[in-house]
């Protein structure tokens, strides 16, 4: 005697398979090309040489950062004064301390935290759209030689190593060490992007 199912019994059956499929397909959906990777844009006129003194002015955690980069490029003569909090668009007070300093360039580090505007995604709910903007001031000529900005297209943690990656990469876009745009790319190596040598001043 053949048994019998009931036809309920095979309807749920089918439907629990056809779950987890589904579930199966969409764990493993890669994630959209270069989605992670900052976006850069940036260039300079100017460098300072290894020798030459930079005053970095701006937000404490970006001018750590920072100086951790230009020391790990063969700068040594950094200085970051106490003023270092005040406001970073603040140039005449920048200048006056570079000119106490003996500084002969000053280097801006501010950053932007928004809740929307992502390139990808209009709401951050529990993250942020975080930016991070350099730029180095010739005391000498008094005027910007050098910018840098980089920003993730979709919205970050608030933490350090998403302020490290920016800092980092926003400085080696003005540095020449990379070229503007998304590179798919780690951070740690994007910083240089192979160069031993930053691009020529223009």
């Amino acid at each position: 005697m053949r048994r019998r199912y009931p036809i309920g019994s095979a309807i749920t059956i089918a439907g629990f398979l056809s779950i987890l499929l589904l579930l199966q397909g969409c764990s493993s959906t890669p994630p959209r090309s270069g989605v992670h990777f900052p976006i850069t844009r940036g260039f300079h006129t100017l460098l300072p040489s290894e020798q030459q003194r930079i005053l970095i002015w701006g937000d404490p955690l970006l001018a750590r950062m920072a100086d951790e980069w230009l020391r790990s490029h063969h700068y040594s003569n950094i200085q970051m004064p106490p003023q270092v909090s005040h406001a970073s668009s603040d140039r005449n007070a920048a200048f006056a301390i570079a000119a106490e300093a003996n500084a002969d360039f000053v280097l801006f580090l501010e950053h932007e935290e928004q809740k929307e505007g992502a390139l990808i995604e209009t709401q951050c709910d529990i993250l942020f759209n975080i930016s991070v903007d350099v730029q180095g001031l010739s005391v000498e000529r008094r005027g910007s030689v050098l910018r840098g900005n980089a920003h993730y297209p979709h919205c970050v943690e608030r933490n350090d190593q998403t302020f490290q990656n920016l800092t980092c990469q926003a400085l080696a876009t003005a540095w020449g060490f990379r070229s503007s745009g998304q590179l798919e790319i780690p951070s740690d190596l994007a910083c240089t992007a192979g160069q031993s040598q930053p691009t020529p001043n223009r």
